[in-house]
């Protein structure tokens, strides 16, 4: 948890300064991976190629990530009862298949999206992915913003993780993330992520309605 500031910096922010240093922002192609056209501009042509496999199998990687994390978090769920019992079904092994069959039907759709528009398809399924991370970080800082506020200055003292520019600090960051999300409206090719995402809290919505909940006395053991 320390060192998530240093890995963003580092990863992202440093990296997209190292991008933009090189290649002007505006004359990126969304074609190509930045880092193939790094390379490709300072004349090292079999590197690109090499990093054009590193991305693919760092793609591959992702997706079984992604199969295996969300499988669970399906079979956790329909062990609580917040989703269809059949997805409780698990092989010889003890793999949940049914969740596993649900993320492989989820990848099919994005091959038909590919079919259907190849040439947006990489802005419309990232700008909902943005719209999906600036979500649930919203929802982790308001969490955090209302557990904190109401702890009694002994509570705050015994934190092993006090978060530091307590609350200007949240706020400043809810703030960023809204300013991010009405970004997203401003272009044609992004501004399908507030459709789809108007849409899914509505089924949330509707889902924290209607289905059971989990009783408190387990959220507290969790």
């Amino acid at each position: 948890m320390n060192t998530v500031p240093v890995r963003i910096l580092l990863f992202y922010v440093l990296t997209l300064a190292v991008i933009m240093a090189i290649i002007p922002w505006n004359e990126i192609s969304k074609d190509r991976s930045p880092f193939v056209q790094i390379f490709e501009a300072l004349g090292v042509g079999p590197a690109a190629a090499v990093l054009n496999v590193v991305v693919i199998t760092a793609a591959l990687s992702a997706i079984n990530s992604d199969v295996f994390g969300a499988g669970r978090m399906l079979y956790g769920m329909a062990e609580r009862g917040q989703a269809p019992q059949a997805l409780t079904k698990v092989s010889r092994n003890g793999v949940p298949y049914l969740t596993v069959v649900i993320m492989a039907g989820a990848l099919l759709v994005g091959v038909v999206l590919n079919w259907l528009i190849p040439e947006n398809v990489f802005a419309v399924i990232a700008s909902i992915a943005t719209f999906a991370t600036i979500f649930v970080w919203l929802m982790i800082l308001a969490a955090q913003f209302k557990s904190r506020r109401s702890m009694t200055p002994e509570q705050e003292a015994g934190l092993k993780f006090p978060v530091p520019l307590w609350p200007c600090g949240q706020l400043i960051t809810m703030a960023f993330l809204v300013f991010v999300t009405v970004l997203l409206g401003f272009h044609s090719d992004t501004r399908v992520a507030l459709y789809v995402g108007a849409v899914w809290l509505v089924v949330l919505a509707v889902a924290f309605r209607f289905l059971p909940r989990t009783p408190k006395i387990e959220l507290e053991k969790i």
